[in-house]
């Protein structure tokens, strides 16, 4: 079966024009496009965020850390079936097709299928377009497929024991889960599209590393002579103000690797 209505990698305008049409943003007065969250969606979830445990990267992930929590893969085969069937219910679906990663040898290509315009939007604003070569990475062949259900929420008695308990005892009705194994991902019930951007470095920082990378939450620079600066340091420490050096040319201030051939 195929969605009836689907915007195929649309252009920015289109996105643009869908999300306000449909009130899912606004345009301010200086020309910005503008939107809110609910208060639950202002920020990462970290409890809520989770990995497929599979006897095949067992060995690779680190269980005992507070922040890596495992998550079946009957509970997330639920959760995928959920997302799949809440997003063929919506009156218009958006797909890109984009990639993580400024080196083509090693760009990770990535699909996200939401009901949101504005997610669309956003996945094009911190994706990057497909390279003429991309045939040339090493994960051609290895793309990473991202259902999204920004406003939807899970049913919690069917996600019962399997999902975080909250305070008042109820089972928690949002999910960001991710399998490495399967290179699959679902965010569901979160409106904070940095969920989006960190599930997908998330990706990265498991699987650069195997291939002698190092992914870097990291701001980073460059001087005239070619020399490179990285500025490392959890969020709001200032690694953007510092790298924005009018003597220096900026290479990024979020996310990057460090591979054989540079930054």
């Amino acid at each position: 079966m195929r969605h009836p209505h689907v915007f195929l990698n649309p252009d920015r305008r289109t996105m643009i024009q869908v999300a306000v049409d449909h009130r899912e943003a606004l345009v301010a007065a200086n020309g910005a496009l503008a939107t809110w969250t609910p208060p639950e969606s202002t920020g990462r979830s970290p409890k809520d965020t989770y990995i497929v445990r599979h006897p095949e990267s067992e060995d690779t992930i680190d269980w005992d850390s507070p922040n890596n929590i495992p998550m079946e893969p009957e509970t997330f085969d639920m959760l995928f079936e959920d997302a799949v069937k809440t997003l063929f219910r919506k009156p218009r679906l958006f797909v890109t097709d984009r990639v993580v990663g400024a080196d083509s040898s090693y760009a990770l290509p990535v699909r996200v299928v939401t009901d949101r315009a504005l997610t669309a939007l956003f996945t094009d604003n911190m994706f990057r377009p497909v390279p003429e070569d991309i045939n040339r990475s090493i994960f051609a062949d290895r793309g990473f497929t991202l259902l999204v259900c920004p406003y939807d929420k899970l049913d919690r008695g069917r996600y019962e024991g399997r999902l975080r308990r909250l305070p008042d005892g109820r089972t928690s009705d949002m999910a960001v889960a991710m399998d490495f194994d399967r290179m699959l991902g679902v965010v569901y019930g979160s409106a904070y599209m940095g969920s989006v951007k960190k599930l997908i470095f998330t990706v990265m920082n498991y699987i650069l590393p195997g291939e002698g990378i190092l992914p870097l939450h990291c701001s980073a620079n460059e001087g005239p002579e070619g020399d490179c600066a990285l500025l490392l340091g959890l969020s709001g420490t200032g690694k953007t103000t510092l790298s924005a050096d009018p003597r220096r040319a900026l290479l990024g201030d979020d996310e990057h690797g460090w591979s054989d051939n540079g930054i």
